[in-house]
């Protein structure tokens, strides 16, 4: 998974950076002269304001499972700060900004399963039960009867930790860890009921990794294999059904590794954040250019939202924001942030 920056771009960065700070100074001392302090200044200069919207209603958890619907996204399943296995369904309404209980998970309590929307329906199967047993049952979810169905079983074995992915309303489901390290995909098709084994991931085995669909096209990377972080970046074309792989990550962008991460797709912008073994930072990826790019610190004391830093969370894509929510550290979370990248940052008081 690599993409590199060449010098020019980073002198052309340092030049707007001293441009920018040159405008800023001479602005200050002419603010200064009046006797008309900055504090009051609302925005920086930095794009991707964060907002924090209203709690998740459910216990706090990590290691949940979510899909989205339209305008409404669910969370379901996960793992409380007693390391009890859930299985209550909970519905966030964006335009609302509020969250309604639904009916409960079918299946046994559970924590590090997948879930994924295809066919305006949600589907959550896998993880690990109380006893960390491997389940490899599936569930379909109607939001419009709020009624779970059982659905044909996943054709691999029983798994956490996978990487999921939707594409002209297939699911694809692969990698994570059944007691071994996993690189196999299926693809389930909700017409006839049946998952069908695809082409495997190209790279390492992992469990931990992340998605982006942008134009049709899937990317899968980061995750670790016995503790290995992985920088490498793929791209799965389901019309051919072959996996390409792109620029590692780049010995200054080895931050960017890390496993259980978010991602958002934005426009044709994905966006990775959050996770284990990796920064405080939002990259961004551009797919025309294989280009990452450091977007911003989301933990920078300057700035008036701060999303603490987390894994195992869920993150989804509503209307081009992006959100985080659940999730945990040494503890769990029930906060949920909406991440806007056309808008600059706001400062702190």
């Amino acid at each position: 998974m690599m993409s590199i920056f060449s010098n020019p771009t980073s002198v052309r960065s340092i030049s707007r950076g001293f441009r920018s700070m040159n405008r800023s100074l001479l602005l200050i001392a002419g603010l200064a002269a009046l006797g008309v302090s900055c504090k009051g200044d609302d925005d920086s200069n930095e794009l991707g304001d964060w907002t924090r919207k209203s709690d998740f209603e459910g216990v706090a958890r990590g290691g949940a499972a979510g899909f989205v619907v339209g305008t409404k996204a669910y969370v379901t399943t996960g793992l409380n700060s007693n390391s009890e296995r859930l299985a209550d369904t909970w519905e966030y309404d964006s335009q609302l900004n509020t969250w309604t209980q639904k009916a409960n998970f079918p299946g046994v309590a559970r924590a590090l399963g997948t879930g994924f929307a295809a066919n305006n329906k949600g589907y959550v199967g896998l993880g690990q039960n109380s006893n960390n047993q491997y389940l490899k049952d599936f569930y379909s979810y109607d939001p419009a009867t709020n009624k779970w169905t059982k659905i044909a079983d996943y054709m691999g074995s029983g798994r956490s930790g996978t990487v999921n992915f939707v594409i002209n309303n297939k699911g694809y489901v692969g990698t994570g860890y059944d007691g071994n390290f996993l690189n196999d995909i299926y693809s389930y098709d909700a017409t006839a009921d049946a998952w069908t084994k695809e082409t495997s991931y190209a790279g390492v085995k992992r469990r931990g990794a992340v998605s982006m669909v942008i134009n049709n096209v899937a990317y899968v990377g980061t995750g670790e294999n016995n503790s290995v972080t992985q920088n490498d970046w793929w791209s799965y074309d389901p019309t051919t059904k072959v996996w390409t792989q792109k620029l590692d990550f780049t010995s200054d962008q080895s931050s960017i590794k890390r496993s259980n991460a978010n991602t958002f797709v934005i426009g044709n912008t994905g966006y990775l954040l959050m996770g284990e073994s990796g920064d405080n930072y939002v990259w961004s990826y551009d797919p025309a250019t294989d280009i990452w790019t450091n977007v911003q610190d989301f933990t920078n004391s300057n700035y008036k939202i701060k999303p603490a830093k987390r894994s195992i969370a869920v993150g989804f894509t509503i209307n081009n924001i992006g959100y985080i929510t659940t999730g945990g550290t040494s503890s769990r979370f029930d906060d949920i942030f909406a991440f806007d990248p056309a808008k600059l940052r706001v400062l702190a008081d």
